[in-house]
C-alpha cells in the first residue's frame, strides 16, 4: 500500500516518476554547467548545450512548482531533527533564488550588465547543492550525501582545470613572437609561392576559400541590442573605405593588374581586399567585378575579428583568419536560424566574445597592426628588388611613445599603442560596453580625402579634431659657435 511520503512499502522502495524526473534533470544540469563553465567554444554543438541547459532547466522549473506544497511537506516530513530541517529550508530558499534567477537570464541572457544575475544563478545553486550534502548527512544517509559530494568535485574539478590549463598554457597564438630568422628568399614568405593568396602573406586555415557572403555580414552587427553605434562608426572609417569603394584604390589596382596582370595585385588584396581575395575572385580582373558585393564591402568587421594568429611583426598581411563554424546560422538565409544565433548569442557571450576578441586584440594591440600597416615590395610584386613601403608599426617602436625607442627625447609616463590614439574610448549602450564606453571603430588618422569626397561631414570633423589635438610636436635644435667667455 502506498506510504505517506508517496513511496511504496515492501522490500523495495521505488521513487515517484517525478522524484526520477527531477534526479535526472539534476544529473543532466550539473554535467551540462560543467561543460559550459569548461569550455567557450563557438561551435554549433555548445551553443546546442546553452539551449539545452535552458530548455531542460524550465522543465525542471515546472516540474518543481507541479510538485509545489506536497514536495515540501514530504521533505520537511522526513527531516527528523532541527539541524535537518534547518538545511531543508536553506535547500528550498537557495533553490527558490536559483529558480527566479534562471528565469530571469532566460530573457534577458547573460551580457555583462546581467552578470550579477548570472553569478547569483550559480551561486545560489552551488549552495543549494551544499545545503542538499548536509540535509542527506543530518537525516543519516551518509552514502547519499557522499555520492551527491562527489558528482559535485567532479563537476567543479572540470572548469577549475579547464581554466587553469589555458591560464598556465595559453595557446601559442594567443601571443604574438617573431621567428628567429626570416624567410630566405620572398617566394618562402606567408604560405610560398604555392598559396593561392601569394604574394600577399595572409592564409587561411587549411588554406581555404572564404564562402562570398562572409565578409557582407558587417552591417549584421549593428542590430538593435548589439553593436550599433560601432558599425556606425566603421561604415564611415578608411576601414570601411579600403577596398574598390574608394576612388583612389580602384584606379591604382585597375592601372597595376592591366600592367602586371592578377597576381601581383594579391599582394594588396591581403589588407585591401578580402571579400576579394579570400573567396577566391582576384584571379579575374577587378574591372569585371568593380560593381560587386565582395569589391565594395572594404575591411569589415569579421576580418580583423576573425583572425585567430599574427605570424610576425613584418607584416604584409601576415596573419591567419579562419572561418566561424556558427557563421553557417547566419549565412542560412532562414529568419528562425537568424534568431537563433543571436538569442544563443544573448544567453551566453562568452564563446562570441572569446572568437571575436582574441588575447591579441587587447594584449599586443600594436604587433596586430603591424600586420597590415607595414609593408615591403619585392620581386613577387616589382620584379625588380626588396623596396620597403609604409611601416607606421617600426615608426611606432623606435618613438618615445612605445617606451620602446632608444633615441626619443621624451617618454610619457606610460606607453601607448595604436589603440589609444585610433581607437579613443566614446560613449556607447552597445552590447560589451564598458562602463558605457567603447573603442570608437572611426579610425581617425590623417585621410580627410575620402570622408571630404563621401560628404561625411562627422568623419571629417573626427578626422581634423583628431590632427589638431596637439598629438605631434616638433623641437627645433640650434647649434651655434661657442663666443668669447
Amino acid at each position: 500500500m502506498p506510504a505517506l511520503d508517496g513511496t511504496r512499502t515492501g522490500r523495495t522502495r521505488r521513487p515517484r516518476g517525478s522524484t526520477t524526473l527531477v534526479r535526472a534533470l539534476l544529473v543532466f544540469l550539473l554535467a551540462n554547467a560543467a561543460y559550459l563553465a569548461a569550455f567557450d567554444s563557438a561551435t554549433i554543438f555548445y551553443h546546442a548545450q546553452v539551449v539545452a541547459h535552458v530548455a531542460l532547466g524550465l522543465v525542471l522549473v515546472v516540474t518543481l512548482l507541479a510538485r509545489g506544497r506536497a514536495a515540501l511537506r514530504r521533505g520537511w516530513s522526513r527531516c527528523g531533527s532541527g539541524s535537518a530541517r534547518g538545511c531543508f529550508a536553506v535547500v528550498a530558499a537557495f533553490s527558490f533564488l536559483a529558480i527566479a534567477t534562471s528565469l530571469v537570464l532566460a530573457v534577458t541572457g547573460t551580457a555583462s550588465s546581467y552578470r550579477p544575475i548570472l553569478v547569483a544563478h550559480v551561486a545560489s545553486a552551488l549552495l543549494a547543492f551544499l545545503a542538499g550534502i548536509a540535509w542527506q548527512a543530518a537525516r543519516g544517509h551518509a552514502r547519499g550525501a557522499r555520492r551527491v559530494a562527489l558528482a559535485l568535485l567532479v563537476a567543479l574539478a572540470l572548469p577549475a582545470g579547464a581554466r587553469a590549463r589555458r591560464w598556465l598554457f595559453p595557446p601559442p597564438a594567443a601571443t604574438i613572437v617573431n621567428p628567429t630568422t626570416p624567410p630566405l628568399t620572398p617566394f618562402a614568405e606567408g604560405g610560398g609561392e604555392n598559396s593561392p593568396f601569394f604574394p600577399s602573406s595572409v592564409r587561411t586555415v587549411g588554406n581555404r576559400l572564404i564562402p562570398h557572403d562572409f565578409f557582407l555580414e558587417s552591417k549584421a552587427c549593428g542590430n538593435k541590442g548589439c553593436h550599433p553605434d560601432i558599425t556606425a562608426q566603421w561604415e564611415s572609417s578608411m576601414h570601411h573605405f579600403s577596398s574598390f569603394n574608394n576612388q583612389w584604390y580602384r584606379k591604382s589596382i585597375e592601372y597595376m593588374q592591366e600592367v602586371v596582370g592578377t597576381r601581383p595585385s594579391k599582394w594588396c588584396g591581403g589588407c585591401h581586399d578580402q571579400a576579394v581575395l579570400l573567396t577566391g575572385r582576384m584571379d579575374r580582373p577587378i574591372v569585371e567585378q568593380i560593381d560587386t558585393p565582395q569589391a565594395q564591402a572594404g575591411i569589415g568587421c569579421l576580418v580583423c575579428h576573425s583572425i585567430v594568429a599574427v605570424n610576425d611583426t613584418m607584416g604584409q598581411g601576415g596573419y591567419v583568419l579562419e572561418y566561424p563554424e556558427m557563421h553557417r546560422l547566419v549565412a542560412s538565409g532562414n529568419p528562425l536560424l537568424h534568431a537563433l544565433h543571436d538569442y544563443m548569442t544573448r544567453l551566453d557571450p562568452g564563446p562570441h566574445r572569446a572568437t571575436m576578441l582574441k588575447p591579441f586584440h587587447r594584449q599586443s594591440r600594436a604587433e596586430f597592426c603591424s600586420t597590415c600597416h607595414k609593408v615591403h615590395l619585392d620581386v613577387p610584386v616589382n620584379q625588380y628588388r626588396w623596396i620597403r613601403g609604409f611601416n607606421e608599426y617600426d615608426a611606432w617602436q623606435g618613438s618615445g611613445v612605445s617606451r620602446q625607442g632608444a633615441r626619443a627625447f621624451y617618454y610619457p609616463e606610460k606607453a601607448k599603442d595604436c589603440g589609444d590614439c585610433h581607437m579613443p574610448l566614446v560613449r556607447s549602450r552597445d552590447r560589451g560596453n564598458r562602463d558605457g564606453f567603447v573603442h570608437s571603430h572611426r579610425f581617425p588618422g590623417a585621410n580627410t580625402a575620402v570622408p571630404f569626397v563621401n560628404r561625411d561631414l562627422v568623419q571629417l570633423k573626427t578626422t581634423r579634431d583628431f590632427l589638431t589635438a596637439g598629438i605631434l610636436t616638433v623641437d627645433v635644435f640650434a647649434a651655434d659657435e661657442a663666443g668669447p667667455v
